[in-house]
C-alpha cells in the first residue's frame, strides 16, 4: 500500500507526536516566510508581485500529501533561493560619494525573472536519482564545502556582519551611510549584542541532540 496506516500506531505515541508536530509546523512556516521574504525584498528589485498565502497553502497541500504516503517533507531553501536570485541578476559597482575610504559595492540592477531554470534545476535534481552510483563515490567532505561555501557566498553585504566589524573600527572612521552614524554606537552595539545572544543561543540548542527539538520555539520567540 502507498498510504502510511496512521492508525498502526498506538493512541498514546500519536498524542505524545503532536508535541513536535506543533514546533514543526512553527519551523516550516517561519522557514517559509523568512526565506520568501528574504527573496522578494526590495534590493532584489522583482518586478513580479509575491504571494505568501499562496506559497504556504501550497506548501502545507505538498506535505500533507508527502505525509501520507511516508516521504520526507519539503521546506524553503534559503541559501539555495538567493544564490538562484544572485544568479540571474544583473549587478552593478556603485561607490558612496560622501566616503572616500569605502570600498564600491555591488548592488543588484535587475533580476530575469523566469519559471525556466528553476524548472530544470528541479529536473536536474530528479535525475539525479539515476546518477546514484556515481554520486555516492563524492565525498561527504565536498558536499559539505559545497554548502559551506554557498553560505560564506550569502554573508557578502550583510547588515549583522557589518555591525559586528563596527566593534572593532573607530568611530571616526564609520561609514557615512551606517545607522550607527544616525543611532549612536551605544543603541546599535547594545542590538548587534542581543542578536549575537540569540544565534549563540540557538546554535547551542541545536547542536545539543537533547535540545535540538526546542530549536523551532526559540525561532518563533525572536
Amino acid at each position: 500500500p502507498f498510504l502510511v496506516d496512521l492508525m498502526a500506531v498506538p493512541l498514546a505515541a500519536r498524542i505524545a507526536a503532536s508535541i513536535p508536530a506543533v514546533l514543526l509546523t512553527c519551523l516550516f512556516f517561519l522557514d517559509q516566510n523568512i526565506t520568501v521574504r528574504v527573496v522578494n525584498s526590495t534590493n532584489h528589485r522583482l518586478r513580479k508581485g509575491d504571494s505568501y498565502h499562496l506559497d504556504i497553502l501550497v506548501l502545507g497541500i505538498i506535505n500533507l500529501t508527502l505525509s501520507l504516503v511516508g516521504l520526507p517533507w519539503m521546506c524553503a531553501a534559503t541559501v539555495q533561493s538567493l544564490n538562484h536570485i544572485r544568479a540571474l541578476a544583473y549587478v552593478k559597482t556603485v561607490s558612496d560619494p560622501n566616503d572616500g575610504n569605502a570600498n564600491p559595492q555591488e548592488v543588484i540592477d535587475s533580476v530575469l525573472e523566469t519559471r525556466t531554470s528553476g524548472f530544470f534545476i528541479h529536473l536536474l535534481i530528479c535525475a539525479s536519482v539515476f546518477m546514484l552510483p556515481l554520486l555516492k563515490r563524492v565525498p561527504l567532505a565536498v558536499i559539505t564545502g559545497l554548502f559551506l561555501f554557498l553560505g560564506r557566498n550569502m554573508m557578502t553585504g550583510n547588515e549583522f556582519l557589518r555591525r559586528i566589524k563596527l566593534f572593532f573600527v573607530d568611530p571616526k572612521l564609520y561609514p557615512e551611510n551606517s545607522p550607527i552614524r544616525k543611532l549612536g554606537p551605544l543603541v546599535v552595539h547594545r542590538f548587534t549584542t542581543i542578536q549575537l545572544a540569540c544565534l549563540a543561543l540557538l546554535w547551542a540548542l541545536k547542536a545539543n541532540p537533547k535540545t535540538s527539538l526546542f530549536f523551532p520555539s526559540v525561532i518563533g520567540m525572536l
